[in-house]
């Protein structure tokens, strides 16, 4: 079998909580999962609330080539909300595009999980796992850790943090990776997890998905890719022709074309945004928002339709850690990373602990190949030959700095989004 060069993406949020001092109460941090299910509605709650944060996470990021997961973030912070209190918790929530009820988010999470595993199949692998990691023996409430179980489906596993800082973060890093298909080895880097660490909450979300109708080798042929107006670099770029959901939006400094690119099964697709100055994706990055493709089909908003379109498209691989407290704090979540002010004793029962670190990390390669399996199951998707039409196909020529995301038609939810500044890397 070949290696699979379709679309491999791996993301890792974790929130590391460090206490002000250490109260002794006796352990219990196991709870048992049960097979409920949360409804639709929770799903598309979690969804909204993504979608809110999914471009702030990415202009947040910087510059250059960007890789985040405001699913596995939404997902880390839900778990962190169980266990806020007061004020903390209102912030949490309103960062999450909730409202402060702990049962509520919970439900939204649970149903998200329930419909993304709708989306997998023979040819797509989408995994979403979470963990619970305690100090040895340090008591946890018991609402905390049974709402983690059931509705996150996060266990809990004891390290010894405070006396083997760094044996614990291997083990931590050891799962992150074997939940990334390894693309992800070292989330916690040095020096994040110290003697002080209580808890940590992981979130992991791994992604293979095959493109309905892949991209022909024989068509990718090197090309320049615009660093900046002035600066061309030549890239691979793929090549294909067919019936694609495309259009252009927006006007003067925010005018962009869109597509977006099924992946097996059609229920997920990867849509880019280019902007039509060879320098204007800070300023189309700056419209993008929580209805960023509702908006698209308004009056006046731009002629997104399924139509002929000639496309090219870039291979890149792109790798991108980052650190989330400032993005978070910006966004209105304050008191948790307050050592002062933070309540999380849904957690424990004491105000001692707050939250030092949320970190993140992303990666992801495209290219034109799926697995072999894959290509045996892409058949059925009908996008396969593009219906008889006299329009002129559209050309989307993605040879610029643009923007990407991977969306989940079924709930909306933004499961991966990024920036592509520079293709090699």
């Amino acid at each position: 079998m070949r290696r699979f060069k379709g679309v491999l993406a791996a993301v890792v949020a974790a929130v590391v909580i460090w206490p002000g001092s250490l109260p002794a109460r006796a352990a219990d941090v196991a709870a048992p999962a049960d097979a409920a299910r949360a409804p639709a509605e929770g799903a598309k709650a979690a969804a909204e609330g993504i979608d809110e944060i999914a471009w702030d996470l990415v202009r947040a990021a910087g510059p250059g080539n960007v890789v985040v997961s405001p699913a596995s973030v939404w997902e880390a912070l839900a778990m962190t909300h169980q266990g806020a209190r007061g004020e903390t918790a209102a912030e949490i929530a309103g960062v999450l595009g909730m409202p402060d009820e702990r049962a509520a988010i919970a439900i939204a999470a649970e149903g998200l999980r329930v419909s993304l595993a709708e989306a997998r199949g023979r040819a797509i692998t989408l995994d979403v796992a979470n963990r619970l990691w305690v100090q040895r023996g340090k008591a946890l409430e018991g609402e905390f850790t049974a709402t983690l179980a059931k509705r996150f489906g996060a266990g809990a596993g004891e390290v010894d943090f405070s006396g083997a800082a760094e044996v614990a973060r291997g083990e931590i890093n050891g799962w992150v990776a074997d939940h990334t298909a390894k693309k992800i080895p070292e989330l916690l880097k040095a020096g994040v997890i110290t003697p002080l660490t209580r808890l940590v909450l992981t979130n992991a979300v791994s992604l293979k998905a095959p493109w309905a109708e892949p991209f022909r080798p024989a068509a990718t042929r090197p090309e320049p890719f615009l660093l900046a107006p002035d600066t061309p670099v030549d890239v691979p770029f793929m090549h294909s022709s067919g019936r694609l959901v495309a259009g252009r939006i927006g006007a003067e400094d925010e005018a962009a074309t869109v597509c977006e690119i099924p992946y097996a099964g059609t229920r997920l697709v990867m849509v880019i945004v280019v902007p039509q100055r060879t320098d204007g994706l800070g300023a189309v990055l700056g419209k993008l928002d929580g209805d960023w493709r509702t908006k698209w089909n308004g009056v006046g908003a731009g002629d997104v339709r399924a139509r002929a379109v000639e496309l090219a498209l870039p291979k890149w691989t792109a790798r991108r850690p980052l650190g989330l407290n400032a993005a978070l704090e910006s966004l209105g979540m304050k008191r948790a990373f307050d050592s002062s002010a933070a309540d999380f004793s849904g957690i424990d029962g004491t105000k001692n602990l707050f939250v030092s670190d949320v970190v993140h990390e992303g990666f992801v390669d495209v290219s034109e190949e799926g697995t072999e399996a894959a290509a045996a199951t892409g058949v059925v998707v009908g996008v396969r030959s593009m219906a008889p039409s006299r329009e002129e196909p559209l050309e989307v020529q993605a040879d610029r700095p643009f923007a990407w995301a991977v969306v989940d038609r079924g709930t909306g939810a933004v499961l991966f989004a990024g920036v592509v500044a520079d293709p090699r890397g």
